[in-house]
């Protein structure tokens, strides 16, 4: 028996151009959370999300497919993710897939290629109806024994050598890039000496202009001799502090020991009027 379904994910068996082996697509309805933000409500029940999709596939790619199998279903956009093409191994969390995306609104979707999970995307579609059709389609697909024909082109030395080419700059292009990141270069650096100059203007809280020496006639010397002078600033205003809880802490002391003076004379007034209360009583009371 022919396993159809895992995981929620239907199995679309393709075959690709001069192999004779299968390759299996998973897809499932992308559903959203209902307390989801309007951008996210936009394309909600009308996108389906893909998982193993072969190398170097497109939006064309995915076009020319749905026209062989499921004719009147218009593709609206492909969300690849960003991690597809990188070298580096990313961590996927299939736990997540795509419900919980965060949508924003501009130009629909603009951060979701970057939470998307490796070698997946999000195919949206103009309507529900479209969407529906599709979908029906590659789920009759997957119950299918027959596996259909995947549109790519072939993947051999031509189509590498050809890649390359491409990102290989021609001269005329390249000497303007170059011309034009000498340009930013020179411009950054004349913005960095007009701030060096308004750093050696700056006036401190005491009103003296700060003084640039020959050794410190750069960008990073003068926030350098800003910074250990904020510090210095910071340390000791952080003394001053210590000295005046230490200086209350000692005048507290001294009240506690003011008081408790106070406290033991009057005890001892007191002792001697009881004492001279008595005395008079027994009559042997004699001030002179």
């Amino acid at each position: 028996m022919t396993i159809t379904e895992i995981k929620g994910f239907q199995i679309l068996p393709v075959r690709l151009p001069e192999s004779n082996g299968t390759h299996y697509i998973y897809f499932r309805k992308h559903e959203t959370k209902g307390n989801q933000s309007a951008a996210s409500q936009y394309i909600s029940g009308r996108s389906m999300f893909i998982f193993n999709l072969p190398i170097e596939t497109s939006i064309a790619t995915l076009k020319k497919y749905f026209q062989q199998v499921a004719i009147g279903a218009t593709i609206e956009n492909y969300y690849p993710s960003m991690a597809t093409d990188t070298q580096e191994d990313v961590y996927i969390d299939l736990t997540r897939l795509t419900s919980d995306l965060d949508y924003q609104q501009d130009g629909f979707i603009l951060d979701i290629t970057s939470k998307l999970p490796k070698n997946c995307g999000i195919l949206s579609f103009i309507d529900k109806a479209s969407f529906q059709l599709a979908f029906n389609s590659l789920k009759k697909l997957s119950n299918d024994s027959k596996s259909t024909n995947w549109p790519m082109p072939v993947l051999g030395s031509k189509f590498l050598l050809s890649k390359y080419e491409q990102q290989v700059c021609e001269p005329t292009k390249l000497a303007e890039e170059v011309s034009k990141a000498l340009a930013d270069f020179n411009r950054a650096e004349q913005e960095s000496r007009e701030e060096l100059k308004r750093q050696t203007e700056i006036v401190d809280e005491d009103g003296f202009t700060l003084v640039v020496g020959s050794h410190r006639k750069t960008k990073a010397g003068i926030m350098g001799k800003q910074k250990y002078a904020a510090t210095v600033g910071a340390e000791k205003a952080k003394s001053k502090i210590k000295k005046k809880e230490k200086e209350d802490f000692y005048r507290f002391q001294l009240r506690e020991k003011k008081k408790a003076e106070m406290n033991d004379l009057l005890k001892k007034f007191k002792q001697d009027q009881e004492r001279v209360r008595m005395m008079k009583e027994k009559k042997r009371f004699r001030p002179y």
